[in-house]
């Protein structure tokens, strides 16, 4: 709930500052901008003297998604420990780490005196494993060891950086209404997580 909703109910919201200029009888302003007063009625204020209205566009909307500081998808291995064997299945999932925006949190902003918010969601996760393959896109997260479904084995000894592609799409809200669907998405690579895979070898020894 934002400071209108809370104090003032029944207003249009979001709080906004109301700033003035002087100007002269020909428009030219003969002063610099200077606050004046907030308020919680902003589609009661008036446009700036001389200047047409700014009204809040499909394209701001789209921009301002294509801002949002998504969250980095982290690839969380087992085994663990930056090494695996080869023939031996490596689970994967992805883990949300607590900077960014992911799937569901909201991101507020203020865009041409209305409040925006843009909640992220999940279109697709893609797992690329570093050898050349790629697990997806799907919208499983996976998991670790026995139950993840996402698994991939490496063939052959390597030293490999698989990371995670995450596909987002959003949802917008304008000053408090309903949620709708932002015709764009984005795509957003986690980082990679060094992974050593060694060949075993099986000797036999006289007792």
């Amino acid at each position: 709930m934002n400071y209108c909703e809370e104090n003032v109910p029944d207003s249009s919201g979001p709080r906004s500052i109301i700033y003035r200029r002087t100007a002269d009888s020909a428009g030219s302003p003969t002063s610099g901008w200077e606050p004046l007063a907030p308020t919680c009625w902003t589609d009661s204020v008036p446009a700036a003297s001389g200047e047409p209205a700014v009204e809040l566009t499909e394209a701001m909307i789209v921009e301002q998604f294509h801002r949002t500081d998504f969250a980095l998808p982290q690839a969380v291995i087992q085994p663990p420990d930056g090494a695996t064997l080869v023939n031996l299945p490596v689970y994967f999932e992805l883990a949300w780490p607590d900077a960014g925006f992911e799937p569901s949190e909201i991101d507020t902003t203020t865009l041409v005196g209305h409040e925006v918010r843009i909640r992220p969601t999940l279109i697709g996760v893609t797992y690329v494993t570093g050898d050349g393959s790629s697990i997806g896109p799907t919208t499983s997260l996976g998991g670790g060891y026995p139950d993840g479904d996402i698994t991939h084995t490496y063939a052959a000894p390597a030293e490999v950086g698989p990371y995670i592609s995450v596909e987002y799409g959003g949802e917008v809200s304008v000053d408090g209404g309903e949620w709708t669907t932002i015709p764009s998405s984005a795509t957003v690579d986690g980082p990679a997580s060094p992974l050593r895979v060694l060949a075993s070898k099986n000797r036999l020894y006289d007792n």
